[in-house]
């Protein structure tokens, strides 16, 4: 342990470590107990001058001398604490082991207790320590007591090892208490609650909800500075080659939502940065003074700089929003991070929740649910977060778990749609699953061939089961109108758009007369999100989610906002394929 630490532990138990002067009558004492008594005294002194190797040995040739039984105890504890705090733990701990054996009617023992209970903390003996700390009968020495359980509770990262000791020691509430905070602080960083409920009801939990906005004041202003920072290349000699349409197109929708914003009452002061995808530039327009006092900042888009942004953010308490952005770990232990997109686990819940719903709804009371993904990363997260939704719900193992890639495709399809199978040995022991059993499935994976396949098979078995996929089927015409007629296929669809809707008319006519083209999405999500944010600052200022935890936010463009407790945007709307067209679906709704 370093000095520092020693010096705070020290601090945190000096109270009640101070010894007091053994009751001994002088006058009584013949000339060798008073030599001893000079020695035990000139010992001490050296102690309290941190000189602790010195001081260990002048107190252990007195353990060895015979002295008045009133001084043993204090000179083998002194001779403890020195070994302690010159770094040699196991001699201390065994020193206070030896006092507690030898010296059971002392009156510091609750002090040897406190001792043995630092030691034991110390070596990785969780419940000896507690079991040290148990037989402190002093109530001065509470707070003290505590302080040490804090200390090192906290450090326990295993969860399941905390409810083993809250098990064991069903009486020390601080146990509960470390546990209780310490997953509260992991739900907000995971966004996964699904524990902290969990807890609450098995240990009969008081509300708690880990706050780390609770020092921070939101301020309502007469205008707000927002700092955009996208890859424009503004002073490049062949603009158009170097910049990326869709950031173009995601700028101008900004700039219009300003506009309207300013038409509410709500003034936006936009400063615009040109990150050129690059680190380094990224790093330096972070370095200018005006940066640390922006009341939002929206981007960076591209991998390499959104950390840098992230960080800097987290530093000056600073709300930042990435406006397209899937992946969670931009929000990850930051307080002041936000998607505008849901998140891969927010996708992969809500189609829990959509095939639970059907179960549920229908009284399934054989469900056979099957998985079908990917070689992506994001198919892998996605697909793994549903079957543990799924498992953790109904009690029981998913029945179909399969990951396809290019090259076990085909001889899936060969293996799972021959018509004539051979009969033989394994075939009768039914060791594989009969997929035409399948009611409900899950495809994570936006590839066209992981998608074609698992339509070819429902559809060459002629089963129909639930199927919930992504919107980006529709958008990248993987499917066709047989197989969409054919199929009971849910699509998942963030970004979607009603056309019908009066207000997106006249954006679409705003935008075209400003900018002289026709928006498309990444126009719409600027604007949207610009609207959407720039309305939060007005309405509950700078940290506006602070106030927000309930709040559906009807949009203008897509169908709404929500986010809760959450950093990513928690509301995905699902289509169907009806009629001849698309339209939104409403399943029922289930407990969590």
């Amino acid at each position: 342990m370093n000095i520092y630490l020693r010096l705070t532990l020290f601090c945190l138990i000096y109270q009640h470590t101070a010894v007091a002067k053994p009751n001994l009558r002088l006058g009584m004492l013949d000339r060798h107990a008073k030599l001893l008594l000079a020695q035990y005294e000139a010992a001490k002194k050296v102690y309290k001058i941190e000189a602790y190797a010195e001081a260990k040995s002048l107190f252990d040739t007195l353990r060895k001398i015979e002295h008045p039984p009133s001084l043993s105890p204090y000179i083998h504890f002194y001779y403890g604490l020195a070994a302690y705090h010159n770094g040699e733990k196991a001699i201390a701990h065994q020193s206070f082991l030896e006092i507690q054996a030898k010296f059971p009617a002392w009156s510091k023992q609750n002090e040897i207790h406190y001792w043995c209970a630092q030691c034991s903390f110390e070596e990785g003996r969780v419940e000896e320590a507690l079991g040290a700390l148990a037989l402190i009968k002093d109530k001065h020495m509470a707070r003290s007591v505590l302080q040490l359980k804090k200390f090192f509770l906290k450090k326990i990262e295993d969860d399941a090892y905390l409810e083993e000791l809250i098990e064991k020691f069903p009486n020390d509430p601080i146990i509960k208490t470390i546990l209780h905070k310490k997953v509260a602080r992991e739900a907000y960083l995971t966004q996964d609650f699904s524990l902290v409920n969990q807890l609450k009801q098995k240990y009969n939990f008081a509300d708690y909800t880990y706050d780390p906005l609770k020092q921070v004041k939101s301020k309502h202003k007469a205008a707000y500075d927002v700092a955009v920072l996208l890859p424009l290349f503004v002073d490049e000699l062949d603009y158009e080659a170097c910049t990326d349409q869709f950031v173009i197109d995601l700028y101008q929708g900004i700039q219009l939502a300003i506009e309207r914003l300013a038409q509410d009452g709500i003034v936006i002061n936009l400063f615009t940065f040109d990150t050129k995808k690059n680190v380094e530039v990224t790093k330096a327009l972070l370095a200018q003074e005006a940066m640390a006092y922006m009341d939002l900042i929206i981007g960076p888009l591209y991998p390499d700089t959104i950390p840098l942004v992230a960080a800097f953010a987290k530093k000056n308490k600073i709300n930042f929003v990435n406006p397209i952005s899937d992946n969670s770990t931009v929000t990850h232990g930051n307080p002041f991070a936000f998607l505008f997109q849901p998140d891969l686990e927010t996708c992969a819940q809500r189609a829990a929740a959509l095939t639970l719903s059907d179960i549920y709804g229908k009284a399934t009371v054989q469900p056979c649910i099957g998985v079908f993904y990917g070689m992506k990363q994001k198919d892998i997260l996605q697909a793994t977060l549903y079957k543990h939704r799924i498992e953790q719900q109904l009690g029981k193992s998913i029945d179909l778990f399969v990951q396809l890639s290019d090259k076990s495709i085909k001889n899936f399809l060969k293996e799972n749609t021959t018509q004539e199978k051979e009969k033989n040995i394994e075939d009768t022991e039914q060791t594989q699953l009969d997929l035409a059993k399948l009611t409900h499935i899950y495809v994570p994976s936006q590839d066209e061939l992981v998608v074609s396949t698992v339509i070819s098979l429902c559809l060459k078995l002629g089963i129909k089961p639930q199927i919930i996929g992504h919107e980006q089927w529709i958008k990248n015409e993987i499917l066709n109108i047989y197989q969409l007629q054919r199929l009971p296929i849910l699509f998942l669809s963030p970004n979607y758009i009603d056309y019908s809707r009066a207000t997106l008319s006249i954006f679409r006519k705003n935008f075209f007369e400003k900018n002289g083209t026709k928006p498309n999405e990444k126009s719409y999500i600027g604007y949207e999100m610009m609207l959407f944010f720039g309305r939060m600052l007005g309405k509950y200022g700078t940290y506006f989610q602070k106030k927000w935890e309930n709040m559906y936010y009807s949009g203008l463009i897509f169908q709404g906002v929500s986010y809760g407790k959450h950093h990513t945007n928690q509301h995905i709307p699902v289509l169907r394929f009806e009629k001849d067209k698309f339209i939104p679906f409403h399943p029922l709704k289930i407990k969590s």
